[in-house]
């Protein structure tokens, strides 16, 4: 089984609140990142549940589902976790989003990808195809942020 990690970490000059409405707003990722996003299925509440589909390039199309959402609340990081669940040659892949405050008006996110593949040296490939689309895309949403 080969597997793969990637960890960004992005300061944003913003509130944690606006960086998780920026997170959480699945079609509004269209905006930050190099791909398309559409909701296939929304979940009301806490948006546990929801599937929203990224269409990458216009080649690469993923279906991912949220499985945990928590927003951040004084003393507390708000936390975003996704599980992709059609469209990756992976036989795992979870994304962790970690909001936390560091000012009244700045913000750390965290993204932590972990993937796994019964072939070696996949989810190795797999990673290093994500990280320049996943570091362009916070990059850019700090831009919009701040």
């Amino acid at each position: 089984m080969s597997q793969d990690r990637i960890v960004f970490t992005q300061e944003i000059a913003a509130s944690p609140d606006q960086v998780w409405a920026a997170i959480n707003d699945h079609e509004g990722m269209s905006r930050w990142m190099d791909a398309r996003v559409t909701v296939l299925a929304r979940r009301e509440g806490t948006g546990v549940g929801t599937v929203r589909r990224i269409r990458a390039r216009g080649v690469v199309t993923i279906d991912e589902e949220v499985v945990y959402a928590d927003a951040p609340a004084e003393g507390r990081n708000g936390r975003l976790v996704y599980r992709i669940v059609r469209g990756v040659p992976v036989s795992f892949h979870r994304g962790e989003m970690i909001v936390e405050k560091l000012g009244e008006h700045s913000t750390r996110l965290t993204w932590d990808i972990v993937l796994a593949s019964p072939i070696p040296g996949l989810a190795r490939v797999a990673g290093l195809a994500l990280r320049p689309a996943i570091r362009g895309g916070l990059r850019k949403l700090s831009r919009q942020l701040a």
